[in-house]
């Protein structure tokens, strides 16, 4: 095989593919080799990029949350609201919203920093005139075009965030995480639809949002 292995995803169903009803054509994209095929491999970056928003979002939540923590004991300290009044309940509900934030979002940082951590080293898949080379466990499988049933983004909420999947002999699948690729959906959506000469392209009708 002409790739590594390397660990991938469990498997999921998704909705099939339904091939462009536009031109066909017949030759790659701009910036795919049309005898070596586009070579997809895996990529920390973005991942990586992501940590560090989430780790930003938590410093200027975590500051925010300090100030109205100390201006909600202000208030508590000075006015001291009766427990059966509605501004009793309103401070212990500000309390625990600006709390609940925080823990949000340093799980948020802890997931992905875990998740960047995971990402393994090599080829995912290659995409050629004979179909997919996916780099299955234990070893990469050669897919030829008249064995793939679908190839579709399935949404995910939890990092990584949604996957690309290729379905093929109606009961096998394998998927990986979009942002851990080290080329854009719009570039594999078009390898897929030059080499597949329009026969599959990557539907991501399901998924929310990429990244």
């Amino acid at each position: 095989m002409p790739m590594s292995p390397a660990t991938t995803g469990p498997d999921y169903p998704v909705q099939p593919v339904h091939p462009d009803s536009g031109a066909v054509p017949t030759r790659p994209s701009p910036g795919v080799q049309p005898d070596a095929g586009m070579l997809v491999s895996y990529s920390p970056v973005a991942m990586a990029q992501r940590a560090a928003g989430i780790r930003k979002r938590l410093d200027r939540t975590t500051i925010m949350g300090v100030i109205s923590l100390l201006i909600t004991g202000a208030f508590y300290f000075f006015i001291r609201p009766e427990p059966s009044s509605a501004f009793f309940w309103l401070l212990i509900a500000s309390a625990v919203y600006t709390v609940t934030n925080i823990i949000v979002k340093f799980v948020q940082l802890k997931r992905a920093r875990k998740a960047t951590a995971q990402v393994p080293l090599g080829p995912a898949f290659q995409i050629d005139d004979d179909g997919l080379v996916a780099s299955t466990v234990p070893e990469g499988e050669r897919i030829g075009w008249d064995r793939i049933t679908s190839i579709a983004g399935l949404d995910k909420l939890f990092s990584p965030g949604p996957r690309l999947e290729v379905r093929w002999d109606q009961d096998r699948s394998w998927s990986v995480p979009i942002i851990v690729l080290d080329a854009p959906p719009s570039s594999i959506d078009s390898a897929l639809r030059a080499f597949s000469l329009g026969r599959f392209g990557l539907d991501l009708s399901s998924v929310d949002d990429i990244w």
